[in-house]
């Protein structure tokens, strides 16, 4: 193997590619990175067998083809160290070249015969994108702007239990017909429904996990020019834009019903500004992040009360339909709903009792936050 590329290029390559490199592993082969050139073009490849990423590098002119392992994070150091301008790199022997007009590297090779096959979805993905051929319909997904999917995994990871060990509440359900896409988390005590409108040509639904919606959207998010194309082949979720390939595997688990979970009616209506209501529960979280909202039909009284620490005590002005009542919530977990948000116009349908509400902006219906009441002793 022999090429020459832009050092800018190969970084910003690399530091999408190190992002699914394993923090531990009892594979010391899978802290590479795979170099591979096809089709004159140079890939940077790294998995940790759960994701993976593949990055074609613009800017290269390839010498001589070939297929390469380097110790990852080591060799994007030295890539990132390096001054802008062109780089010639090779295998010489049993070691990699690094050269520019005054440096010189030389890191050792990994054996690439360990390294594990990649998914068949991958070249399957190849064939598609070179020859738009090799894939059924039903693994051609739909396509989707990278904004919007940045919104939506933003708009929805808030709510899930990435640490815990139930499959359903470490992943985000994906549930697709042919016009819409509907991303479903929950961590038990809140539920996030976010629908979004796609043009796809099958239906199905899976469990994503959260940890892999946040490096995708971190990755393609980048982009916001860009259309990503997901892919289902072999229960392995593809996405696709701007020579970027991220794959992840899919958690085998249930998830529960929940549109019994949502509600369909309720007890009283309030509307707030946004920036308002965050800015007083914040304050609120000084004290306790258990707040009482006491209803009224034009303010909002915010209470919170920590023996140790003191009170709280705000109003909020809002516009409120319903007869007066008080109910316990986290604020943090209504904070994470108007971080979320930009729209400054939030409405909150609100249930006496120990029964669910719902936050939502505005009118919209395509964004449903469903939040669990606290039972408070004051």
């Amino acid at each position: 193997m022999k090429l020459f590329c832009s050092r800018d290029e190969l970084v910003r390559s690399l530091q999408i590619a190190t992002r699914v490199l394993p923090a531990k592993t009892s594979i010391p082969i899978l802290n590479g990175i795979v170099l591979e050139t096809r089709d004159d073009q140079l890939f940077c490849f790294a998995s940790d067998l759960e994701n993976g990423i593949e990055v074609k590098v613009p800017e290269v002119t390839i010498i001589t083809p070939g297929r390469v392992v380097l110790g990852g994070r080591t060799f994007y150091d030295v890539i990132r160290h390096l001054p802008s301008g062109r780089i010639e790199m090779g295998v010489e022997g049993n070691s990699f070249t690094i050269k520019t007009a005054s440096t010189f590297f030389n890191l050792n090779i990994l054996p690439a015969e360990e390294y594990p096959a990649v998914p068949d979805g991958l070249k399957k993905i190849h064939l598609y994108m070179e020859e738009q051929t090799g894939l059924r319909g039903e693994e051609i997904l739909f396509s989707l702007e990278a904004p919007v999917f940045e919104e939506a995994v933003r708009q929805s990871v808030y709510a899930t239990a990435p640490n815990d060990s139930r499959p359903f509440l470490s992943s985000i359900l994906w549930e697709y017909k042919p016009d819409r896409l509907r991303l479903v988390a929950t961590d038990i005590n809140r539920l996030v429904v976010k629908d979004l409108s796609v043009n796809g040509n099958s239906e199905d639904s899976f469990l994503v996990p959260v940890k892999s919606l946040r490096e995708m959207a971190a990755v393609f998010g980048s982009y916001p020019d860009e259309e990503i194309t997901f892919f289902l082949i072999n229960r392995q979720l593809y996405a696709v834009a701007k020579g970027i390939l991220y794959y992840t595997r899919l958690i085998n688990a249930q998830f529960p019903r929940y549109e019994q979970v949502i509600p369909e009616s309720f007890d009283g209506e309030a509307r707030f500004q946004r920036t308002s209501l965050l800015n007083s529960l914040s304050r609120s979280l000084l004290i306790d992040k258990a707040v009482k909202l006491s209803f009224e039909p034009d303010r909002l009284t915010i209470f919170a009360m920590e023996p140790e620490l003191g009170q709280f005590n705000e109003e909020v002005s809002c516009s409120y339909q319903g007869e007066s009542f008080a109910i316990g919530f986290n604020a943090q977990f209504i904070i994470d709903f108007l971080k979320a948000v930009d729209d400054e116009e939030i409405v909150f349908k609100l249930s006496a009792g120990m029964k669910a509400s719902v936050l939502q902006v505005k009118e919209l219906t395509t964004y449903t936050y469903v939040l669990m009441p606290l039972r408070l002793n004051y």
